[in-house]
């Protein structure tokens, strides 16, 4: 329609003689002056000056005779009419810059049309000034910032179209003065708020096109007063919320759009037959939801819906088939009803933005709430404590922060919690342990921290706790041992200290264990060899010590080497400080024939400890990997060096790329002092092979150490005075000297890669 129109007055223009209608270029006359112009004022010979270098007149597809010649009415686009400019029509014509302000000196001007171009920037608050336009169109533009409000004293307007434009804010409410305008077009751009009542003065109007915006809050019911109204387009505004106003009946329309927004309709008869009426609709098809008469469910249970729906985008949710459309909420998509409430609320994996909102603390019958794989974020509302009657609660891979309500734990039917992959903060609640008949506690992958509730020992029914990736602190309590029906216990990559509780045997119905990636300390418990169900027993990158007990070969139902989760093992014992059998593996020891099947290298990643005199020595890493040589001198008594291998720094490497291999290596003297300087500096040899550095510059491959004092990696050649790096880029092997001994890593740039643009 606006094209149309558009097309409409401009043949009328041309028709006139108006607007040439031949492309024409001609350079412009460097020593152009304004003074020498008698046809206009000089002010509004300047304003054209002004738009011609602003909008980059000398590239425009036709710039015929501007600046050439000193009667401006022979101008492309530029109407002349008693001494004065009033139209200025250049539409469609590559004008590329900004508006200038200048153009407000136009008075006379009863046309201004800049269609179709690329003009950016905002909009001159100058143009209120021109009092006497009738036309301003800046259609099909790259216009951004407010509508300014003082367009609003234009009130001889008749069409007004800014579509297709950046235009963010809101809509002035002046505009309201706009008495006279026809046309109203502002599709396609980014204002926002509500739409202002004042609209319902423009008594004249016959367009108005408000959709593709970001319009919000409910169609104000003094539009009804536009009885001339013959197009109402307010599509593709996604948050317009609420009812369309019954006094909107009054409108004599022939299109009607208002569909892809979040307006419903009332469900009352006269307003649903007014819009059968209309020729041409595009509806959202939403009836209003009015609580007051569901009489499916209590009232509460009926807005404790409507408020989920409100509060994460239902109309944006991949499914929201019936919600707020039917009077029976047993329809809607997710909900079931059973018993005149709502029982069960399944909606996982839909596209739920937002927050979960408190009133869903009044589904007191609710036995069963999944909202797992959304984008929900905020806090969990406490008043989720009042569903006594709820079985499950899945609010697992969501955006939720903030701590754990210490309230859930009066969910004592509660038989499965999922909190895991969000983003929550703080303690586990004890009052958890509150949860008797819970068979199931995952909160893994958040960011809790503190210690294990000893509470957590109550859960004699659980079967799954899962507590792996947090920051969780301390010991592990010995009341675990009292969850005997539990198959799978996590607690891997935290924090967790102390030594493992020789009460974990008690849970003879484990089939998973993961201690991994903590700082556990102390031996392996031997009671451990009595889980012989256990199918799974992880308890890599730790400080665990001394002898591996002989009761771990009687795990025999562990997987073999790759059949685990994710391809691992099912024993994993790297990285700690373990004894290694002599003459390892000796094929007549049943202990060393188990552990080299079921963890063929777990040798190759223990620490290693050797007593170096003045004489010098070497010492090289079980895997080969790593190797340092002590020159003679370099200590002057009997020196204990102590090489300890880690899976992963203990400290975030930021942009430096890791590659496989990180240490600490530490010395003491005879009498347990610390040695960290050293006469001679001590050579490290370290290899890799072409896999380690497949995304990594190996050309910037160094060995890096931790330094306390400014927590950040350092380059290690530093640590000598005039150090530098050997290298050997086709053997895969580097070497420097060491002058200071920590913890090591070694690091390099990652490869800038660049994808591929698929265009579709």
């Amino acid at each position: 329609m606006k094209s149309l129109i558009h097309l409409a007055f401009v043949l009328v223009f041309v028709l006139s003689g108006s607007i040439p209608v031949l492309a024409g270029q001609a350079d412009s006359v460097p020593d152009f002056s304004c003074a020498d112009v008698t046809e206009i004022p000089i002010s509004e010979c300047e304003a054209l000056v002004a738009l011609y270098n602003s909008t980059n007149g000398a590239g425009w597809t036709n710039h015929t005779n501007w600046l050439v010649t000193n009667t401006p009415s022979n101008w492309v686009g530029v109407t002349v009419a008693s001494g004065h400019v009033n139209r200025l029509n250049i539409s469609s014509n590559n004008m590329v810059g900004s508006i200038p302000p200048e153009l407000g000196n136009l008075t006379n001007l009863g046309s201004l049309d800049l269609y179709e171009n690329r003009l950016s920037g905002s909009i001159p608050a100058e143009l209120g000034n021109l009092t006497n336009l009738t036309w301003l169109d800046f259609g099909s533009n790259q216009l951004s910032s407010n509508i300014p409000a003082e367009l609003g004293n234009l009130t001889n307007l008749i069409w007004l179209f800014l579509s297709s434009n950046q235009l963010s804010g809101s809509i002035p409410a002046k505009f309201g003065n706009l008495t006279s305008l026809r046309d109203l077009g502002l599709t396609r751009n980014q204002l926002s708020g509500s739409i202002p009542s004042e609209l319902g003065n423009l008594a004249s109007l016959e367009f108005l096109f408000l959709g593709s915006n970001q319009l919000s809050g409910s169609i104000p019911s003094e539009l009804g007063n536009l009885i001339a109204l013959n197009e109402l387009d307010i599509s593709n505004n996604f948050d317009l919320i609420g009812p369309l106003p019954t006094s909107l009946t009054s409108l004599t329309l022939y299109r009607f759009s208002f569909n892809n927004t979040g307006l419903c309709e009332p469900n009352d008869p006269a307003f649903q037959s007014w819009l059968s009426s209309i020729q041409v609709l595009q509806r959202t098809g939403v009836l209003c939801q009015t609580c007051a008469v569901v009489s499916e469910i209590p009232l509460t249970e009926c807005q404790a819906l409507v408020a989920l729906y409100d509060s994460t985008d239902g109309y944006e949710w991949l499914d929201h088939t019936n919600w707020l459309f039917t009077y029976t909420p047993s329809d809607w998509f997710g909900v079931s009803v059973e018993s005149g409430h709502v029982n069960s609320l399944n909606i996982s994996s839909n596209n739920m933005v937002g927050s979960i909102p408190p009133e869903l603390g009044n589904l007191t019958n609710l036995t069963y709430m999944n909202l797992s794989h959304n984008k929900l974020s905020g806090s969990i509302p406490t008043e989720l404590s009042n569903l006594t009657q709820l079985g499950a609660l899945k609010l697992k891979d969501n955006q939720l922060s903030g701590s754990i309500p210490a309230e859930l734990g009066n969910l004592t039917n509660l038989l499965w919690l999922g909190l895991e992959v969000n983003q929550l903060s703080g303690s586990i609640p004890p009052e958890l342990g509150n949860l008797t008949n819970l068979e199931d506690m995952d909160l893994n992958d958040n960011q809790l921290s503190g210690s294990i509730p000893a509470e957590l020992g109550n859960l004699t029914n659980l079967l799954w706790l899962g507590l792996d990736v947090n920051r969780l602190s301390g010991s592990i309590p010995a009341e675990l041992g009292d969850l005997t029906r539990i198959n799978h216990l996590d607690l891997g990559n935290n924090h967790l200290s102390g030594s493992i509780p020789p009460e974990l045997s008690k849970m003879t119905s484990l089939t998973y264990l993961n201690l991994g990636a903590n700082q556990l300390s102390g031996s392996i418990p031997p009671e451990l060899g009595d889980l012989a169900a256990l199918k799974v027993l992880w308890l890599q990158d730790n400080l665990l010590e001394g002898d591996i007990p002989l009761s771990l070969s009687y795990l025999t139902n562990l997987f073999d080497p790759g059949l685990s989760y994710g391809g691992n093992d099912g024993l994993d014992l790297d990285y700690n400080l373990l004894n290694i059998p002599s003459n390892y593996p000796d094929p007549g020891e049943p202990l060393q024939v188990f552990l080299s099947q079921k963890d063929p290298d777990w040798q190759l990643y223990q620490a290693l400890e050797l007593v170096i005199g003045a004489e010098g020595g070497e010492l090289t890493s079980l895997d080969g990997r790593t190797d340092f040589v002590i020159p003679a001198g370099a200590v002057i008594t009997d020196t204990s060096f102590t090489f300890i291998p880690k899976l992963t720094p203990h400290h975030s490497s930021g942009r430096l790329a890791f590659l496989h291999n990180s240490f600490e290596l530490t010395a003491e003297d005879a009498g347990g002092n610390p040695v960290t300087v050293f006469n001679l500096p001590i050579t490290v040899t370290l290899t890799y092979t072409d896999a380690d550095f497949a995304a990594i510059a190996e050309d910037t491959l160094g060995l890096y150490y931790w330094d306390d004092t400014s927590s950040n990696w350092t380059d290690a050649v530093s640590t000598c005075p005039g150090g530098a790096y050997t290298r050997d880029l086709e053997g895969n092997m580097l070497a420097l000297p060491l002058c200071h001994l920590t913890e090591f890593g070694l690091f390099g740039n990652p490869l800038n890669i660049f994808l591929p643009v698929v265009r579709r």
